[in-house]
């Protein structure tokens, strides 16, 4: 008899649980909140841009590990896959001005402390510090539980940390380096650390030895088009067609369990719906906080060991403009912003436009009458920050670009704008979360009917999500 699964949450997580089930050969019904699936990948059209089609969440993915490609591929979607232009890089910004990111670095770290882009950044007396690196002891800096700041700071000094290190933590993970747990941001440095015994050494070696070829962080992605939402449509897609249910717009509110695998449905569930739903398996691919309160009186061991990471709130604002002083894209596919850095409030800024082919030509198309439209995305929400109203952000984020971009924006080139809120999608791995999680693995491996599945366990990035679910689907039975 087939196994029934019910699955609480259709994000990317969500929804590749579903499917692995159901190529299990279980039976599954998937429950959203919301009103769409897909979660943190998503689009929206601009009726004053000509109904042009930016995304609102996620635009890329990483391409290293291959696992999203791969993935892509098996879902039938290989020709929409777009990598970004060569040769622009992406930019750093911070008191020491605008420069090319390093290539071949890792959460900031570069592999070759005293190349000349690192050198540009850092200065000679940053770079010889960040170069005494290699001699350390691996040990030393690394006490379990440590920060990234902690590991940085000690390790390589305060220059990398600041310059480096700090503006793809807040532009990518959108975290505090202070607060941020260093074996969580990036597991693979960590390890690598300890096999090789430096940072620059693990970076060499995790991402090859040439910095020409290796590229700066930002144009190791890849996108699809027209945008990112084409895959969880196309999950949402192959889980229908194969049986599967879902249902948006439904809050689950109650969890009990029931029994075991072996004697009856294991776990019931209310809904927001006044419904019960009977499952043998269930998944919670919701926020850690959500799962908690699901499971405290059902499996109260191991609801008290989910890390309750919190969410940073964040805020973007899209821009749509026509600018001939863009054309030669000042600062490549975009910029990431140190904090603290006079003047400027935002903490990264793409330029959509200039990254991606697909989505230039998408401009042109909506907009003819355009001479050189442009498409900025800027982002904002520091833990910490007080977010930017909805009425000052855009005349901000035209102030905060005309200074990393070094050309005057102004409201007689916008075109169109968009406001994008999204207040639970990133979440803070504090010290400890490491350590935590090995202990929810296992008392999670006492429960083999449920499964906690998210970025909060996997990782940050849709490349993160894809390979944790790999690795379940490894043990998952048919």
């Amino acid at each position: 008899m087939s196994t029934r699964v019910l699955v609480i949450g259709g994000g990317l997580a969500g929804l590749l649980a579903a499917r692995r089930q159901q190529r299990a050969g279980h039976h599954v019904v998937l429950l959203e909140a919301s009103g769409t699936v897909g979660g943190a990948i998503a689009d929206a059209a601009l009726p004053d841009a000509g109904g042009f089609t930016l995304n609102t969440g996620a635009e890329a993915y990483a391409t290293a590990s291959g696992a999203v490609d791969a993935l892509i591929a098996e879902l039938g979607l290989e020709q929409r896959i777009v990598a970004p232009r060569e040769g622009l890089g992406s930019r750093v910004v911070s008191d020491a001005g605008v420069h090319r990111a390093p290539g071949a670095s890792m959460l900031g770290i570069p592999s070759r402390p005293l190349a000349a882009d690192v050198r540009a950044v850092l200065g000679t007396a940053g770079a010889l510090r960040a170069r005494l690196e290699r001699f350390l002891p691996a040990s030393y800096g690394t006490r379990p539980g440590a920060t990234v700041a902690e590991v940085v700071r000690r390790r390589l000094g305060r220059t990398v940390l600041e310059r480096l290190v700090a503006p793809v933590v807040g532009g990518v993970h959108s975290a505090d380096p202070a607060t941020l747990e260093f074996a969580t941001a990036s597991p693979a440095l960590s390890r690598g650390l300890a096999e090789h015994g430096s940072l620059t050494a693990a970076v060499r070696r995790l991402r090859g030895r040439s910095t020409a070829s290796a590229g700066s962080a930002g144009t190791l992605v890849h996108s699809l088009t027209p945008t990112m939402a084409v895959l969880p449509e196309a999950l949402q897609a192959q889980i229908l067609a194969a049986g599967g249910i879902l249902r948006s717009g439904v809050d689950v509110i109650g969890v009990e369990q029931t029994g075991t695998e072996h004697d009856g449905p294991a776990w019931r569930i209310r809904t927001s719906r006044q419904e019960e739903l009977t499952a043998d398996h269930l998944v919670l691919a919701c926020p850690p906080d959500t799962a908690h309160d699901l499971l405290r009186e059902a499996v109260p061991s191991v609801a008290r060991a989910i890390p309750q990471a919190p969410s940073a709130a964040l805020r973007l604002v899209a821009l749509v403009l026509d600018a001939p002083a863009l054309d030669p894209h000042p600062c490549g596919t975009g910029a990431l912003v140190a904090p603290g850095t006079a003047g400027i409030r935002a903490k990264a800024l793409t330029h959509g436009s200039a990254k991606w082919d697909h989505v230039q030509q998408a401009l042109r198309e909506a907009l003819p009458a355009a001479g050189s439209p442009h498409l900025l995305r800027l982002s904002y929400g520091r833990p910490g920050e007080q977010l930017p109203t909805h009425e000052e952000i855009v005349d901000l984020a035209l102030a905060d670009a005309s200074r990393i971009l070094g050309t005057p924006l102004s409201r007689t080139q916008l075109l169109a704008s968009e406001v994008i809120d999204w207040d639970r999608a990133m979440r803070q791995a504090l010290p400890g979360h490491r350590a935590a999680l090995d202990t929810l693995t296992g008392l999670l491996a006492q429960q083999p009917s449920l499964e906690l599945v998210g970025s909060w366990r996997a990782g940050t990035g849709i490349d993160a999500i894809v390979r944790a679910d790999d690795t379940h689907s490894e043990g998952t039975s048919s």
